[in-house]
């Protein structure tokens, strides 16, 4: 795992002694990481960085490049894909032939390509990144994340005054000028997104501290003592992948080969990497492709990293599970709920160091990245972004459109063996796709509306507190974020890959795993990976009711059939979590006790009855909420 941070003070006044150091050690890390700094000769500029590996005697990277005859110094948290092409294209040595044997190091590329390119070299760099560069010839400080946000980016910024970035708030936060104060506005997020608003993704930039915003992605920001400007230097367009595939064998052929090329990228390097394997499609094709790639390289078998109860016999996950380890392979690492052993510390750890509310309910992700670091693996693979990735969307609303009613019928009866009647499944696109424009302008407005209703009645917000949060402009602004207007497949594909949700997703992932020192890796964030799956066609993302059916076809004759053709979608997380809290003997007592606290927040009426989980005895508004509270009382203001 690697951090960065560092800090700019653009008016020159003195930085208390020991805020780069304080910097450092602020992300939750092992006591042993590898720390570097360095600091220009006024003291007004700095950067530094840690690194951790479980693996003994593997060669720290230099996180931290110097160019002495420019002056430019760069510094970054990156794994990138293209080092061959971008040592090619600068005419720099192999690694082999490097006589420091840094040249290959992801800082020391990037600020070669900084010298060539400037600020167009962003746009050249593929992987995943998070860097500064500081150019003192041009008195500019460039600050820059990855396409699809897997590497986290904080800043805290004032014009003419300071600047300070890291790899996580806390790191932001520890620097002597930055103000604590809370966003009241994220706590209204977190409570509206209990009550189903989905505000977790309201935006790219908002944090829980209001001095502190998340940088974007695909955006590059520079900064000069007088002014600061940001662009957003890339955009997913349908079309740049070059010819398409025209059957479904060759859009099969193609989703395997650039699959391939992503996980292989992501196995490149000296550190040892694992995987997810949940028993679903997206995991389980990611992790079979490393095991194959591993194994032909000598280098098995895959650690995979998995969630099961063996108390339940009914479980689908854990049948999943136990059938993609059939797999050959794998070198599975379980985390049981029904005996978690030597990890129940660690969760209970967990409930109270969690780095954000919305991480709270991640206990089995937790557990399964304490079990990564302690199999000696530096990063883990995983399906996120697949769901995005192949997304059915409006497929059937097309289908009726077009006047395509065989294959919406056929589409809605494959459907039916997910759950529910094929008519069921066809009233809403059927509703989507006849009714006009006109009319939909009239009756979306009002069904926004009840939403809205809805949702704030779930969150009980104080009357007071919604209105200063902008609570329902937040609501507003989530729903924006998706066309109104129907669009084609590429369109819709497009926006949804782009939308905030999975840059949300992939912040969290982050935050759980950076405290035990894990990379989380995300193969289909993997740039020509999604320019090719941009364009699927409705046919490949849903055909006869299968979703992902271009992913089945690829892992035919590759993956155990039982999860090649799973119909469920079921998760533990939230089973464990519950059953975490259930542990507590004080958790009756903290009802009132939360009231109180969080008293600011809530409207004081007495909640209608919830129905309690058979998982557990508590509902999971009180859960949320008193992990809202624990959160608040660990960062006062």
């Amino acid at each position: 795992m690697k951090s960065i941070c560092g800090y700019w003070a653009l008016d020159g006044a003195p930085t208390r002694a020991g805020t780069l150091e304080a910097m450092q050690a602020a992300r939750p890390a092992p006591g042993h990481a590898i720390r570097r700094a360095w600091t220009a000769g006024d003291g007004n500029l700095a950067f530094g960085s840690a690194w951790w590996s479980p693996q003994p005697g593997l060669a720290a990277p230099s996180c931290i490049a110097i160019h002495p005859d420019s002056g430019c110094v760069a510094i970054a948290d990156a794994r990138l894909d293209n080092p061959a092409e971008l040592r090619a294209a600068l005419d720099l040595p192999a690694p082999d032939e490097a006589p420091d044997r840094t040249t290959d190091h992801a800082a020391h590329l990037i600020l070669h390509t900084w010298l060539r390119w400037g600020e167009d070299c962003v746009e050249r760099i593929d992987g995943d990144f998070a860097f500064a560069v500081h150019d003192p010839r041009r008195q500019c400080l460039y600050l820059a994340r990855d396409r699809m946000g897997e590497r986290p980016l904080y800043v805290h910024h004032v014009p003419g005054k300071l600047l300070v970035f890291g790899s996580s708030a806390h790191a932001v936060l520890a620097h002597s000028r930055v103000p604590q104060d809370l966003d009241e506005r994220r706590i209204a997020d977190y409570l509206l997104e209990v009550a189903g608003g989905g505000l977790e993704g309201v935006d790219f930039t908002t944090t829980f501290h209001r001095a502190v915003q998340r940088h974007p992605p695909r955006h590059l920001l520079r900064i000069t003592p007088q002014s600061a400007h940001s662009r957003r230097y890339w955009q997913l367009e349908p079309g740049r992948a070059g010819p398409l595939p025209t059957t479904d064998e060759g859009w099969a052929e193609a989703l395997t080969e650039a699959m391939e090329r992503a996980v292989a990228q992501c196995l490149a390097g000296p550190g040892r990497a694992g995987s997810m394997l949940s028993g679903g499609l997206d995991s389980t094709s990611l992790a079979i492709i490393a095991a194959d790639q591993l194994q032909a390289a000598g280098r098995g078998p895959l650690p995979t990293f998995s969630g099961i109860d063996s108390s339940r016999p009914d479980c689908l996950e854990t049948r999943a599970v136990r059938a993609a380890l059939q797999y050959p392979g794998f070198q599975p690492h379980l985390v049981d709920l029904a005996e978690l052993g030597e990890l129940l510390p660690e969760l209970e750890r967990f409930l109270e160091e969690f780095d954000e509310p919305f991480d709270a309910s991640m206990a089995l992700l937790d557990a399964q990245y304490a079990n990564a670091a302690g199999a000696g693996v530096d990063a883990v693979i995983d399906g996120g972004n697949g769901d995005c990735l192949f997304l059915p969307g409006s497929t059937l609303r097309r289908q009726i459109r077009a006047g395509h009613w065989r294959a919406a019928w056929d589409n809605a009866k494959g459907l039916a063996r997910f759950g529910g009647r094929p008519w069921q499944h066809l009233r809403v696109p059927l509703r989507a796709a006849l009714v006009p424009n006109w009319l939909r302008g009239l009756v979306t407005p009002r069904r926004e509306r009840r939403w809205r209703e809805e949702v704030m009645a779930g969150a009980r917000l104080d009357p007071a507190f919604a209105d200063r949060t902008g609570a329902e402009d937040r609501l507003r602004q989530i729903r924006s974020l998706r066309s109104r207007i129907p669009l084609d497949t590429t369109a819709e594909a497009a926006e949804a890959l782009q939308h905030t949700f999975p840059v949300a997703g992939a912040e969290r992932y982050a935050r759980v795993a950076a405290r035990h020192g894990i990379t989380p890796l995300a193969p289909f964030s993997e740039r020509r990976l999604l320019e090719l799956c941009v364009n699927l066609p409705d046919r490949q993302r849903l055909r006869e009711g299968w979703t992902k059916p271009i992913l089945r076809l690829a892992m035919a004759g590759r993956m155990p059939e039982p999860v090649r053709l799973r119909t469920d979608k079921q998760h533990l997380g939230w089973r464990l979590t519950g059953r975490l809290w259930s542990r507590r003997t004080d958790l009756p007592t903290w009802s009132a006790v939360v009231q109180r606290s969080l008293a600011t927040y809530l409207d004081p009426s007495p909640p209608a009855s919830e129905p309690l989980s058979p998982e557990h005895r508590w509902s999971r508004h009180l859960l949320q909420a008193v992990q809202l509270e624990r959160w608040i009382m660990r960062n006062p203001e």
